[in-house]
């Protein structure tokens, strides 16, 4: 009899729960939901249609942008073409016969020469097509024909930086307007020169490969440069080399010092013992994983001449450094003295007694006038 009352009453509980689910007004809940996303929906539209407004107006300001570099570029060509420029190089003298002679001689016409006739030597090899001699010449230098293709080579090598640009664009421009091509060589030399003067060219030399050209060793290098330059004050392009080579002698030098140590302080790399074993097997299969851990390779020669070589490399760059840095001072010491606007200078004589030369001037004149 109790069961079945519990039955009833479980029975009873689970309508009741039903009668109030059916009671939920689902249409209500429905309609909430289907709002909320149409809103959401409306929303996202809204900030799609005003990010695409916003992309709109940024890529008609770029447009605009780029047709004033472009109409600038093109009135600096016609600037280029309408005066008449002679590089210094002009002046030099050479033979009557030469291809200078007849076509006037500069530095840009001799490398244009070279590259083209590479660029022919490349067409008639194997790699380049195997092409006839007047097919190679054809394809090596195409001339333009008109004011616009000028232009279009001008505006594709002025959207380049100046270590990108190839002798051939030159070579093409230069065929209709050779000022033009003859003042952005100008440029482009000028910029090679400031790339020295800033210490880059010899910074770029120091780290030739990608993965040690960070922004830190480049920085270094630099910076030490640079102190170097403030210290000394270098009057020219000579001075400035040599600061480089201290530069770049100090930075090997500290180089192979820190090789001397590690060689002489540290163990080295070794092949693990079981591949050496295996290696010994087999003598055609080798595997360059197969080493411990260490922190410098071995050059399969002993441990006293590995260091031994180490420290005669750092002897070397250190006898290089303080050689330059005589050449450095010797040639500060005897260059030719030039006096600015002298109002006094004394100068001392063999038996070491100053003479005012100011001074032995004036009398000078003044007996002039007596005798006068």
């Amino acid at each position: 009899m109790s069961g079945t009352k519990r039955k009833t009453k479980v029975k009873e509980k689970s309508e009741d729960l039903a009668d109030q689910l059916n009671q939920v007004p689902f249409e209500n809940i429905e309609n909430q939901t289907t709002d909320t996303a149409d809103a959401e929906t409306e929303k996202h539209n809204q900030e799609l249609d005003k990010f695409e407004a916003d992309f709109k107006e940024q890529l008609e300001k770029d447009r605009a942008y780029q047709e004033e570099i472009k109409e600038a570029r093109s009135q600096l060509f016609d600037k280029w073409e309408s005066k008449e420029f002679a590089p210094d190089d002009y002046k030099i003298e050479v033979p009557v016969n030469s291809l200078e002679s007849a076509v006037g001689y500069g530095s840009l016409v001799r490398q244009l020469h070279d590259s083209f006739a590479r660029m022919v030597a490349f067409y008639r090899r194997d790699s380049g097509g195997s092409l006839s001699i007047e097919e190679a010449r054809e394809k090596a230098f195409h001339r333009c024909e008109n004011t616009e293709e000028a232009k279009a080579i001008f505006q594709n090598v002025m959207s380049h930086p100046f270590h990108n640009i190839f002798f051939n664009d030159l070579h093409g421009l230069y065929g209709y307007a050779p000022r033009v091509a003859e003042r952005l060589w100008e440029r482009i030399k000028n910029e090679a020169q400031s790339e020295f003067e800033s210490g880059h060219l010899a910074a770029n030399t120091m780290f030739p490969v990608d993965y040690v050209k960070d922004a830190w060793s480049i920085a270094k290098y630099l910076g030490l440069r640079e102190s170097f330059v403030a210290e000394w004050q270098p009057r020219g392009g000579i001075e400035l080399s040599l600061i480089d080579m201290l530069a770049q002698t100090f930075f090997q030098w500290q180089f192979w010092l820190e090789e001397t140590i590690k060689r002489s302080q540290t163990r080295p790399r070794e092949e693990h013992h079981e591949y050496k074993k295996w290696k010994r097997c087999n003598e055609k299969t080798k595997d360059s994983k197969s080493w411990q851990d260490g922190y410098w390779f071995p050059t399969y020669v002993s441990e006293q001449q590995d260091i031994e070589h180490a420290v005669q490399m750092a002897d070397r760059f250190n006898r290089i450094y303080m050689r330059t840095l005589r050449q450095l001072r010797d040639l500060r010491r005897y260059s030719p003295v030039t006096i600015n606007n002298p109002n006094q200078v004394n100068i001392a004589s063999e038996g070491g007694q100053q003479i005012n030369v100011s001074k032995v001037e004036e009398e000078k004149d003044k007996t002039k006038k007596i005798i006068s």
